[in-house]
């Protein structure tokens, strides 16, 4: 068996200590429900990528019978949409056997009040003559993509857009023609709300390496929750956890649905364990499909999904994945993918490929916290190094703003590609990247 690194883990920890988890069932490999508090047995199937090279370790905590303090994981994030020229080519650039990912005629749909005010969770409709080709909600800032060729439009025919107003605001649905790659809409009588509610989904691999490690969940729980609801008190905020393997385990997927409750998370999470695998691929796609059986709020909500991972889907499941990311989409669920050790050049193109379709960015752990095996450098060219706990608090408050919170002064440990003040980076070629 193939243990992934530790750090999986820890990241796992510090990313479920926002989740709360209600009780919920297992979908095992044979679609069954299972008991949650079974004990896992070992187990996988045959793999099709092989796994990276394991680098330098550090000991593994836990084993003196000591719990491991909070803030120690480290990372980075990018977004492929503020850099979307670089993005296509990395695309062109992709590891041998990849899906296409067809998003080089993007359009950014943007909804705005008579007041210019972003409009959350205006339900977008997009047709051509042929019929509808995408409806979904915009996010906090009132964006959403619509991807023309992947979304099954023909040629380059015109469409209209019809912006209905918000569940529960008044409001008069508008329908335009459009043009362009930045369809800019106003929505007369609606008024952008920043989200009053959020929901946030940790999607976990838990195959072979957790172990001990779930003590840095159990560390980083409290300190994350404390400060998201420190900062947001009027926010109603609720969370949720999926556990998953692989196929050929003790279960598939693992689901706890959305609680308020950070002491009923910390009680489901207490019962988990990692143990199977026994391959690289994993049932990646099954996890991040788990989200939709979640009870996912419709109205003023901010809806994320972290998604902790070190392995890629098997290769007959790539398109699975894609069309699990695409589901999130289309229901205003923003991805944002977390790669811990063992990340390769497979699962880095498709946890960017689903930060991008769903507007959200791609996180990646470091080896400046000197926890696990070696972290291998993401295909980008500039960010900055900041505690994991950090950022994703800043995550969180950035789809509760509507606008993206930078790092800045303590909080940024390390820069890789030089970024300027304004948070632009040239490189060696001339062209301009953004973090």
């Amino acid at each position: 068996m193939r243990h992934k690194p530790f750090v999986l883990g820890a990241l796992v920890a510090a990313l479920a200590l926002l989740s709360a988890c209600g009780a919920a069932g297992d979908f095992g490999a044979g679609g069954g429900l299972e008991s949650p508090s079974e004990p896992p047995r070992s187990g996988g199937a045959s793999g099709d990528v092989p796994g990276p090279p394991a680098g330098p370790g550090s000991p593994e905590p836990g084993q003196g019978g000591s719990t491991p303090s909070p803030g120690q994981l480290t990372a980075g994030d990018w977004d492929d949409n503020l850099n979307f020229s670089f993005f296509q080519k990395y695309l062109t650039e992709a590891p041998q056997g990849m899906p296409a990912h067809p998003s080089t005629d993007r359009v950014i749909i943007t909804v705005r009040d008579e007041d210019g005010i972003p409009v959350p969770n205006a339900r977008v409709t997009v047709g051509d003559a042929a019929g509808k080709r995408l409806e979904a909600p915009t996010a906090s800032d009132g964006r959403l993509l619509f991807l023309p060729t992947h979304d099954g439009a023909q040629g380059t025919g015109s469409f209209s857009v019809t912006v209905s107003p918000p569940p529960g605001q008044p409001g008069t649905p508008v329908t335009t023609p459009v043009e362009g790659t930045a369809w800019n809409l106003t929505l007369p009588g609606a008024r952008g709300v920043l989200p009053t509610e959020l929901d946030v989904a940790f999607v976990v691999d838990a195959t072979g390496s957790m172990g001990d490690e779930i003590n840095y969940l159990k560390a980083e729980i409290q300190n994350i929750v404390d400060s998201v609801r420190a900062t947001y008190p009027d926010v109603s905020a609720r969370f949720a956890l999926v556990m998953y393997r692989d196929d050929g385990d003790e279960y598939v997927v693992r689901p706890f649905d959305f609680v308020s409750s950070e002491s009923t998370f910390r009680e489901w999470l207490a019962q988990q364990s990692a143990n199977g695998g026994g391959d690289y691929p994993e049932a990646m796609e099954r996890g991040l499909g788990a989200i939709h059986q979640l009870s996912w709020r419709t109205g003023n909500t901010a809806r994320l999904t972290f998604l902790v991972a070190d392995a890629p889907p098997h290769a007959r499941n790539y398109q699975a994945f894609l069309r699990e990311a695409n589901r999130a989409r289309l229901s205003g669920i923003k991805v944002y993918p977390v790669a811990a050790s063992g990340v390769a050049d497979q699962a880095e193109y498709l946890m960017r490929a689903a930060a991008q379709l769903t507007l959200g960015r791609y996180i990646f752990l470091t080896d400046d916290s000197g926890i696990g095996n070696a972290h291998a450098e993401p295909h980008i060219p500039c960010y900055q190094v900041q505690l994991l706990k950090h950022l994703l608090v800043r995550a969180i408050g950035s789809e509760l703003a509507g606008r993206r919170l930078p790092a800045s002064g303590t909080d940024i440990l390390r820069s890789v590609g030089s970024p300027a003040q304004d948070g632009s980076c040239t490189r060696e070629d001339g062209t301009v990247t953004y973090l």
